[in-house]
């Protein structure tokens, strides 16, 4: 596995010239295959067109005679995007180009491009910037090193220089092991009242964390929609289950418990200081209307839709100045113990979301969106003016009080704004949520991504939950993130990683097409899940953004699938169950 003790080293990508290594012998060909084996997955390999050879490491592209097409090992399929279609891109097709484009596809610098070829092969002059090793006789082209052939010790001295070492990885196509391990991990979280948020028999909980025991409202319904993808039975018997559990648990005001205890099905409305669990009731809108939909079951949604009504009156009712957004208590959602207040971008998200939703399910069982579809495009408009303001709104709002200077022009959204203030630090789960859901234009999908790459968001594991962390000593730092020391630096809220949202990186990337780079974080989010406090393969709840080692509850439901959404969206092109558009017309 991956050594979780340190920050990965940046990554490598290894071109493999099949030709260049016949005249080397076998322990040459062993010693390179498992040089390159202790690098992965920080190494990418691309493999040149040539004879195969079991003695080289198993390419993750090929690059076919003359450049002219890539494919990815995984899935046999063609790497999108290649060859570009705007004419005078790239001068010429050929393999340095088709190279050169996917190492920029995955964000992987020129000086980080190794190249083991012939004398010959790639195009002169040789690429700008790559470490290029050459097996022949005669001098040395500028830029490369020149190793004769037959010469074993030296081609490795040159290829140890060239890539400088690496950490202990497991070789392999550990993505496809990862998605097995989900299932069966989430399996462990399935009773007869629905999904638990992490499994009963692989923890052990103490009285402030006996509620892990109990179906959540937006762990059961996020596990559920991302599960939805597999056509499970037993699955899919489980969401419904977590569905009408919290129907049956929901006040006489609309309110959805925040979960009900597996342990004599207690519902509990409240979270950390008794404070009303807002997402848990947006959940529940959008689990119901996405299982409908998904399911063709116009009878469950018949069931349920005064139950969905009750939640929607409930949830407006939380926006007493009828500007379009919901005032939000303090750490009354998922981060249930962090400092977020009034207009916080991830649940006004999910607000929209809900809207966009409930109006589907209400075109589809009753003949008319109500006011849900105005409303959804009310949000919509209202969250890009709140979330992604300018650097003079800025300046106005936090200038009225506090005398801050602007952060200028936004490069993400922002986290949450009061009538007063405003939080400038990166909620990234809020704006891969609002990117997948469609708020986001193109041009800032993409100021969003290169922030997030930027600041290494998915190091040393996919990824942060926020950033930056905050420090003892910050405006916004709180005492009670002493709390079973819980939210310290990098820890749980605090900027840890967290596999789920990671599942949701993975996504955000394909969709603005950096699908290559997608693929590479799959497997570094299945290393992730890899990892455990007892043992392998344990989906962990959370890791500590900065070492990467696990300290969360092992199995937790929402990790396995977060998983497995993202590997069916990306390995088998799976349309995802969770965000995208809702047809009414589906239902009949």
């Amino acid at each position: 596995m991956r050594s979780s003790g340190t920050t990965p080293p940046n990554l490598h990508l290894l071109v493999v010239d099949p030709g260049a290594f016949s005249s080397f012998d076998e322990e040459t060909m062993h010693r390179f295959k498992d040089r390159i084996g202790a690098l992965r997955p920080q190494a990418v390999v691309v493999g040149l067109d040539g004879p195969a050879d079991p003695e080289l490491p198993e390419p993750d592209y090929l690059v076919a005679s003359g450049g002219g097409l890539i494919t990815r090992v995984a899935g046999d399929e063609p790497a999108s995007g290649w060859p570009p279609d705007e004419a005078g891109l790239i001068e010429a097709v050929d393999e340095a180009a088709a190279v050169t484009w996917l190492a920029e596809s995955l964000m992987i610098p020129p000086s980080a491009v190794v190249a083991v070829t012939t004398l010959g092969r790639l195009a002169s002059p040789l690429p700008e910037g790559w470490s290029v090793i050459l097996v022949g006789e005669g001098p040395a082209p500028q830029g490369a090193a020149m190793v004769e052939p037959g010469q074993g010790s030296r081609l490795m001295e040159a290829v140890d220089a060239a890539l400088g070492g690496g950490a202990s990885t497991v070789a392999g196509d550990v993505c496809d092991e990862a998605f097995e391990q989900a299932v069966a991990s989430l399996r462990r979280n399935v009773t007869h009242l629905g999904f638990t948020a992490a499994s009963v028999v692989d923890n052990v909980f103490m009285d402030h964390d006996a509620n892990y025991a109990a179906v959540w409202a937006r762990d059961g319904v996020m596990t559920g929609l991302w599960a939805m993808a597999l056509d499970d039975p037993e699955f899919d018997q489980a969401f419904r289950s977590t569905l009408e559990l919290l129907a049956r648990h929901q006040t006489r005001s609309g309110q959805i418990p925040a979960y009900v205890r597996i342990e004599g099905e207690v519902p509990d409305y409240s979270g950390i200081g008794g404070i009303a669990s807002i997402d848990s009731v947006l959940w529940f809108v959008i689990g119901v209307a996405r299982y409908v939909f998904h399911r063709r079951d116009r009878s469950f949604g018949e069931a349920l839709l005064p139950n969905v009504e009750k939640a929607m009156v409930w949830l407006a009712a939380h926006d007493s100045n009828n500007d379009g957004l919901l005032e939000v208590p303090e750490s009354s959602d998922w981060m249930d113990l962090f400092p977020r207040s009034y207009n916080v971008l991830y649940d006004e998200v999910l607000w929209y979301r809900a809207c966009l939703d409930h109006a589907a399910l209400c075109s589809a069982l009753t003949g008319g969106p109500g006011q849900w579809g105005d409303m959804a495009e009310r949000v919509h408009d209202r969250i890009i003016d709140v979330f992604w303001p300018t650097g003079r709104q800025l300046m106005e709002l936090a200038g009225s009080t506090s005398g801050r200077f602007s952060t200028g022009e936004a490069r993400y959204m922002l986290s949450q704004v009061t009538p007063f203030d405003y939080s400038w630090r990166c909620d990234v789960l809020a704006n891969l949520l609002a990117g997948l859901s469609g708020l986001l234009d193109e041009a800032k999908l993409h100021r969003v991504f290169h922030f997030l790459w930027g600041v290494g968001i998915n190091q040393p594991y996919p990824v942060a939950c926020i950033y930056p962390p905050i420090h003892s000593g910050a405006d916004d730092w709180k005492d009670y993130f002493i709390v079973n020391f819980m939210n310290l630096p990098d820890h749980y809220h605090n900027g840890g990683a967290w596999p789920f949202i990671g599942g949701l990186w993975v996504r955000f990337l394909n969709e603005i097409g950096r699908e290559e780079l997608a693929h590479l974080e799959l497997t570094s989010l299945a290393e992730a899940c890899r990892l455990g406090v007892y043992g392998e393969w344990e989906f962990n709840e959370w890791l500590h953004g900065r070492t990467g080692r696990p300290m969360g509850k092992a199995h937790q439901a929402w990790s396995a699938a977060g998983y497995l959404q993202a590997y069916l969206t990306l390995r088998k092109g799976a349309a995802p169950t969770d965000l995208g558009p809702l047809d009414p017309a589906d239902l009949g």
